[in-house]
């Protein structure tokens, strides 16, 4: 029987028992065959596809467990300002763009107070120096904080008295929303996008997500601070895109989740907030804001009714906790769940979940709860120079703590949350593997698990994916190196020469 396609003189990790095999055999949409040497001619006619990987590591299809679909494709088409260090460099981009204004609003993205050399997020006073006449959006790095100028204020015409609008020494508005008012605006400004602008943006950023080797994203969408519209395209449109999306809708709707048909719930389902925020639920002081120690957007009772109500509708429930209070409230409404209804198997997920206590990974694993982190975190905002420490002083050292999680048997699943950081798996391995507090860190092996078996089994597709298996999806990536032999300060330097999705090459640089 022939091939469509071989995958030849490869380092072949099956991701199964650490298993290795020289070449791989694909027919249609499903691999047919793996083995050593010359093995391979049996599978070669004339129509048959060969890639010669060289030596290089071959891999199963990257899986990106938090991914933001379609606010990536929308940043995608607005203004990076992470680059920007003064308020005037910010606002020559500004005024550039403004020239090209053509209809709608101004939005900027990836701002940080850190960033400028004052320290602060630029207000509407500062930004209608540059633009005055067209209604402009920026929005910070995690999207906690929203800046208007002056036109978009009226333009967008949020409640000043909603909560998080900030206000000057006249109780006059600022133009910087957070909290309510930041999810009104960013829900508001969503809900008015066309379904064609997001079909648009989303087919455009389909070339980047594929030249990463991601195969599978799990797509977190809609709720507070996104828009429902969100979610609503990407079932009822994602199957039109190369990769394969799988949704978490971030609702408290039951109804509507059964009604869709869905087998999950949540995702960015905010239990709190974000350590550059300040908003992160912590047992203990903010180092750099005295008697801060975040917030918990809902009471214990409240989640504990929701999660109950998931347990009894056999939902998988993904909720989003980054401090170790938040972590607390979600483990002790699991806990409750548990007690009263005995129901296991569900594979619940807590999203993020920074700085989770050796107790608490202890009781996770009881819960059979699988831990969706963000690795990259580390190599952006960790070690002891970095915004982790700024926020948490020497408790920076214990965020995202990957080896003793996984040596309590807890499953970790990797994702880039996308479109705050950049949907690059080899960062993230790179991340877990290099984590700047030298005792979390893990091997190489166990950190490429997290973004292909475990990312399977992490929404129950491991019958399909994850794995290099006849049977199985053809969902390969091959590597430009080796990635086992690389030194281990260089991996985030490797990049991805094929991706082949369900049998088929969507992004080669083979030659």
């Amino acid at each position: 029987m022939g091939a469509t396609i071989i995958i030849k003189n490869g380092r072949c990790m099956t991701m199964e028992n650490k298993n290795e095999k020289d070449w791989i055999a694909i027919e249609g949409e499903e691999i047919i065959a793996l083995g050593n040497k010359d093995e391979y001619e049996a599978f070669v006619d004339r129509n048959t596809i060969v890639l010669d990987a060289k030596g290089n590591t071959v891999l199963p299809g990257f899986i990106d467990s938090h991914f933001h679909v379609i606010q990536t494709a929308l940043d995608s088409v607005s203004l990076d300002l992470s680059g920007a260090k003064t308020y005037e460099e910010l606002g020559e981009i500004i005024r550039d763009a403004c020239k090209q204004y053509t209809k709608g609003y101004i939005r900027g993205i990836h701002i940080s107070e850190e960033q400028f050399k004052e320290k602060r997020f630029p207000d509407r006073a500062i930004l209608d120096k540059y633009c005055s006449d067209v209604p402009v959006v920026l929005n910070s790095m995690e999207y906690q904080v929203s800046m208007l100028n002056t036109y978009a204020l009226l333009y967008f015409k949020i409640p000043f008295t909603a909560e998080g609008v900030e206000l000057d020494e006249k109780q006059m508005p600022t133009g910087i929303f957070r909290k309510q008012a930041n999810a009104i605006l960013r829900k508001n400004i969503l809900n008015g996008i066309p379904d064609s602008e997001r079909r648009e943006a989303t087919t455009k950023v389909m070339a980047d997500i594929l030249m990463n080797g991601i195969t599978t994203v799990n797509a977190m969408e809609g709720g507070f601070m996104y828009s429902d519209k969100d979610a609503d395209f990407l079932h009822e449109y994602g199957n039109e895109f190369p990769i394969d999306i799988v949704l978490f809708y971030q609702t408290m709707d039951i109804e509507k989740i059964k009604a869709m048909n869905l087998k999950r719930v949540g995702g960015c389902f905010y239990i709190d907030g974000t350590f550059r925020a300040r908003t992160a639920a912590l047992s203990f002081e903010y180092a750099d804001f005295p008697g801060t120690m975040g917030s918990l957007r809902m009471t214990q009772g409240e989640l504990n009714d929701f999660v109950l109500k998931c347990y009894k509708n056999g939902l998988q429930l993904a909720l989003y906790t980054i401090g170790d209070r938040a972590i607390e409230l979600a483990l002790k409404a699991h806990e409750n769940a548990y007690y009263q209804t005995g129901i296991t198997g569900l594979r619940h997920r807590l999203e993020h979940v920074e700085l989770a206590t050796k107790e608490q990974i202890i009781r996770a694993k009881k819960l059979g709860i699988v831990f969706s982190m963000r690795p990259s975190y580390e190599t952006y905002w960790g070690g002891p120079d970095k915004m982790y420490a700024q926020r948490l002083g020497d408790n920076y050292t214990r965020t995202n703590p990957f080896k003793s999680i996984v040596n309590a048997g807890v499953t970790i699943c990797g994702g880039s949350d996308s479109n705050v950081t950049e949907p690059r798996p080899l960062l993230g391995i790179h991340s877990a593997v290099n984590h700047p507090v030298e005792k979390h860190r893990v091997g190489i092996y166990e950190a490429i698990k997290m973004y292909t078996y475990n990312g399977a089994y992490a929404v129950f597709q491991e019958d399909r994916k994850g794995t290099l298996t006849p049977g199985k999806l053809a969902d390969v990536v091959i590597l430009d190196d080796d990635i086992m032999s690389v030194d281990h300060s260089k991996i985030k330097g490797i990049k991805v020469n094929a991706t082949i999705k369900s049998g088929e090459i969507l992004f080669s640089n083979l030659k």
